[in-house]
C-alpha cells in the first residue's frame, strides 16, 4: 500500500477556499434578503396609505347613506378601486414630500413610479368602511405584488 503525502500548503489553501465560499454565500444571502425586506416594507407602507385613504376619505365621499355606498362599491368588488401613489401622496399633502422620499429602491436608487405604483382596493360584502382587501403594486425595480 502506498502512502499518500499531503502537502500542508495545499490543505491550508483548500480550507481557505471553503471558508471564503461560505462567507461569500452568507453575504449574498443577506444582500438578497435585504432587497426582499425592502420590497415588503415599501408594499406595507403603500398599503397603509391606501387603507388610510379609503377609510378616512374615500369611503365617506362616495355616498350619503350606507345603501348608496353599498350600491356604488358593489360595482368595484371584482375590478377594484385603483389609487396611484401620486394620488395617495396628494391626499396627505402636508406629508407629501416625506411620503414620496421613502418610495425609493435603495439597491438601484430608482424612485418608484408615482403613477404605476398603486393600491387596488377590493370592497367586500357587506361594503362597510372596513370591508375590503388591498393589493399593492410597486414600480420601482421590484418585481413583486403583495396582498393584504
Amino acid at each position: 500500500m502506498k502512502k499518500i503525502k499531503i502537502n500542508k500548503k495545499v490543505v491550508i489553501m483548500i480550507i481557505s477556499i471553503i471558508i471564503l465560499v461560505i462567507f461569500a454565500s452568507i453575504i449574498l444571502f443577506f444582500t438578497l434578503n435585504k432587497s426582499e425586506d425592502e420590497s415588503l416594507k415599501l408594499s406595507s407602507s403603500l398599503k397603509d396609505l391606501g387603507i388610510d385613504f379609503y377609510e378616512n376619505f374615500y369611503y365617506k365621499q362616495i355616498g350619503k347613506t350606507d345603501n348608496e355606498r353599498k350600491k356604488f362599491l358593489e360595482k368595484y368588488k371584482d375590478i377594484g378601486i385603483k389609487v396611484s401613489l401620486d394620488n395617495l401622496s396628494r391626499y396627505k399633502k402636508d406629508d407629501m414630500d416625506d411620503i414620496l422620499k421613502q418610495f425609493v429602491n435603495d439597491k438601484t436608487k430608482e424612485e418608484c413610479d408615482r403613477n404605476s405604483s398603486m393600491v387596488i382596493i377590493y370592497p367586500k360584502d357587506p361594503y362597510g368602511q372596513k370591508d375590503y382587501t388591498v393589493d399593492a403594486i410597486l414600480a420601482c425595480g421590484f418585481e413583486e405584488k403583495e396582498d393584504k
